[in-house]
C-alpha cells in the first residue's frame, strides 16, 4: 500500500484580509490575489507529487455568496487536476454551506466530487499499486450546524484504505464557533484510517496513526491572529503500508508574523533595528511577501528617550529603509519600554523622586484610592471605566515619565 494525497482546508477563496491598510496599489493587488494564488500553487504541487486525490475540507469559499472569480478559479483548478488524473473531493463548511448561495459553475470535471449536505457519501478509487481506497464525506447544509456531522458516517467494512473528509470542531476551540462538534474519540471509534478535517485555522496533527486525524490549517493566512500566522499551505500525506507521513507544503504567497523582542538597558536604537531585521529575515520562509509587526519590551534608556520624544515614526522609517530590499511590509510596533531607573535606590534617597516611588507603592495596595487620584487629576469617562490592572499600568507609565524627567532619562 503506497500512495499520496493532499489535504487542504479553509481556502476562503477571494477573501478580504482583516485589519490591514491597503492604500498601496501593489500590496492591494497581492492581497486580493493571495488566496487564489495559493490554490494555483496547490494544484501545481498536487500534479508534481502525483497524488491520488486532493481533499478540500470545507470553507472553500468565504461566504455563501461565493464570488464569481473564486468559483471560476476553482473550476479551472479542478480541470487541471482532472486532466492529470487526480480526484478532487470538496466538503462545504459553515462559511460556504452547500445548500445556500448562488452557483456560477454548471458543470464540474468528471473527477470532482462535491459532498452533499444531507448525508455522507462514499467514493471508491484505486491507487497505482492496486490498493483500494475509499473517500467519504459530507457538507454543511447551512451555516449553523450545532450537531456533530460525524454521525452521518458509516464504519467501513471492505478491505483497503478508508478516508473521511469533514468540517468540524473537535474537542472545542476558543477561536472558532463549535460547529459540527465532536470528540476525538468519536472519530477514532468509527473505523476510518484517516480523518481529514477543516474549520480550525491552526495546523494540528491530532493523531498520527490508526487513525490519522489532522487539521492542515488554512491555505492562506488573513490577519495577525495567532492562528493565522506562520507558514500556511496544505498537508502532503504519504501512505506507506499503515504508516502515514504528513508534511506541510508552504503554498501561501503572503505570510503573517508578529513577534516579541526584548531590549536591554545598554541597547542602542541601531542594535534594535539590526535585531528586528535579523528576526524578519529568519521568518521569511517561502512567502512572496511577509507582513510583520513586533512588540518591543524591556528596559532601555535610548529607546525610552526616543519614544518619549514622539519619534516612533522616525524609527519605523529607519526600519523600513533597512527592509527595503526584502519582500517585507512592516505593519507596526507595540511598545512596553521602561527607563533604566533603580526604584529601590531612589526610594532610599528620600528626595522628591524617592517620595514619588514610595507613594506609587502605597497606592498599588489601594486600588480604590489609586482610581480616585487618577480621576481627580482630570480623568475622562474612558479612564473611569478601566479595570484595576489597566489603571495600575497607566500609573506606572506616568511614574516612569515623571522619574525619567527627574533623573534625566526622558
Amino acid at each position: 500500500m503506497s500512495f499520496r494525497f493532499l489535504h487542504a482546508a479553509d481556502l476562503h477563496l477571494d477573501s478580504p484580509f482583516e485589519g490591514l491598510s491597503t492604500e498601496d496599489p501593489g500590496l492591494r493587488d497581492i492581497l486580493l490575489d493571495a488566496s487564489l494564488s495559493a490554490l494555483d500553487a496547490l494544484v501545481d504541487r498536487a500534479i508534481e507529487e502525483r497524488v491520488l486525490f486532493v481533499a478540500l475540507a470545507g470553507d472553500v469559499y468565504d461566504g455563501a455568496e461565493r464570488g464569481i472569480r473564486a468559483q471560476l478559479r476553482l473550476q479551472a483548478a479542478t480541470r487541471r487536476l482532472d486532466r492529470a488524473g487526480i480526484w478532487t473531493f470538496i466538503a462545504h463548511g459553515n462559511h460556504d454551506p452547500v445548500e445556500q448561495g448562488w452557483n456560477a459553475v454548471r458543470e464540474w470535471p468528471a473527477k470532482v466530487v462535491i459532498f452533499p449536505g444531507d448525508r455522507a457519501t462514499t467514493h471508491a478509487l484505486t491507487a497505482a499499486d492496486g490498493t483500494p481506497v475509499t473517500v467519504s464525506g459530507t457538507s454543511f447544509p447551512e451555516r449553523r450546524v450545532l450537531v456533530g456531522l460525524h454521525g452521518r458516517f458509516e464504519a467501513p467494512r471492505a478491505p483497503g484504505f478508508h478516508v473521511a473528509v469533514l468540517h468540524a470542531s473537535v474537542d472545542g476551540s476558543g477561536e472558532h464557533e463549535p460547529y459540527s462538534p465532536c470528540r476525538l474519540e468519536d472519530l477514532v471509534g468509527l473505523g476510518f484510517d484517516a480523518w481529514l478535517l477543516g474549520h480550525i485555522h491552526k495546523r494540528q496533527i491530532l493523531r498520527q496513526q490508526a487513525p490519522f486525524v489532522a487539521y492542515p490549517g488554512n491555505l492562506q493566512g488573513r490577519s495577525f491572529k495567532p492562528s493565522e500566522q506562520g507558514p500556511k499551505g496544505a498537508l502532503l500525506v504519504e501512505v506507506d503500508g499503515r504508516e502515514l507521513r504528513p508534511r506541510l507544503l508552504e503554498l501561501a504567497p503572503v505570510r503573517f508574523e508578529a513577534f516579541e523582542h526584548t531590549v536591554g538597558a545598554e541597547d542602542g536604537v541601531d542594535t534594535l533595528v539590526e535585531a528586528l531585521v535579523d528576526a524578519v529575515r529568519a521568518r521569511l520562509g517561502g512567502a512572496r511577501l511577509l507582513l510583520a509587526r513586533a512588540r518591543v519590551s524591556g528596559t532601555c534608556g535610548a529607546l525610552y528617550r526616543l519614544l518619549s520624544a514622539g519619534e516612533q515614526g522616525e524609527l519605523e522609517r529607519a526600519l523600513r529603509d533597512r527592509l527595503s530590499e526584502l519582500p517585507v511590509r512592516w505593519d507596526g510596533f507595540e511598545f512596553d519600554v521602561r527607563p533604566p531607573i533603580d526604584r529601590a535606590a531612589l526610594r532610599a534617597r528620600g528626595d522628591l523622586a524617592g517620595a514619588l516611588v514610595a507613594e506609587l507603592e502605597r497606592l498599588r495596595s489601594s486600588p480604590a484610592e489609586l482610581r480616585g487620584v487618577l480621576l481627580s487629576a482630570g480623568g475622562t469617562k474612558e479612564l473611569a471605566g478601566l479595570e484595576t490592572p489597566a489603571l495600575t499600568e497607566l500609573a506606572e507609565q506616568a511614574a516612569d515619565l515623571a522619574l525619567g524627567l527627574l533623573e534625566g532619562e526622558a
